[in-house]
C-alpha cells in the first residue's frame, strides 16, 4: 500500500512538472532519487513522500543520497510531500529540522515553497531571474 501511494504521488508529480515544461525522468527503484526533471533553465533532483498525517520523517541517509546525487548532477535536491488532505509541499534539504538522527517535515514547517517556486514561475523568481528584482 505505502509503495503505490508513493508511486501516485510520483505519477502525479510527474504530470505537474511536464505540464510546466519540464522534461523528466522518474527512476525506477530509487536508488538515488525518484525524478530527474529539467527545462534547459531549472534542473531539480527530487525525492517525492507521501503521507495520510501532519509529519514524516526523512532519514539522514536520503538526505545524503539526495543532496550527494544533486550536487554531482549539478541540479537542485527538492523534497516532495505530498500531505494527502493538505496538498504538496516542497522543501529544500538544507531547510529541514533535524530532530535526532532524522529530519523532519510537517503541515508546521514554514520554509516550504510552492510548485510554482520549485519550477521558477512565481513572479518574483522570474524578476530575479531576468534581472529585474
Amino acid at each position: 500500500m505505502r509503495y503505490r501511494r508513493g508511486a501516485s504521488a510520483e505519477r502525479e508529480l510527474i504530470k505537474m512538472l511536464e505540464k510546466a515544461g519540464f522534461a523528466v525522468v522518474r527512476s525506477a527503484g530509487s536508488k538515488k532519487v525518484d525524478i530527474i526533471a529539467g527545462n534547459g533553465r531549472v534542473y531539480l533532483c527530487i525525492e517525492v513522500k507521501s503521507t495520510h498525517g501532519e509529519k514524516l520523517y526523512f532519514s539522514q541517509e536520503d538526505y545524503e543520497k539526495l543532496t550527494a546525487f544533486a550536487e554531482r548532477f549539478g541540479g537542485k535536491a527538492v523534497i516532495a510531500v505530498k500531505f494527502i488532505n493538505n496538498g504538496w509541499r516542497f522543501f529544500y534539504p538544507e531547510n529541514l529540522e533535524k530532530g535526532g538522527k532524522n529530519y523532519k517535515v510537517s503541515l508546521q514547517t514554514r520554509n516550504y515553497l510552492t510548485f510554482d517556486e520549485v519550477v521558477g514561475r512565481q513572479r518574483f523568481l522570474e524578476g530575479v531571474i531576468k534581472g529585474e528584482g
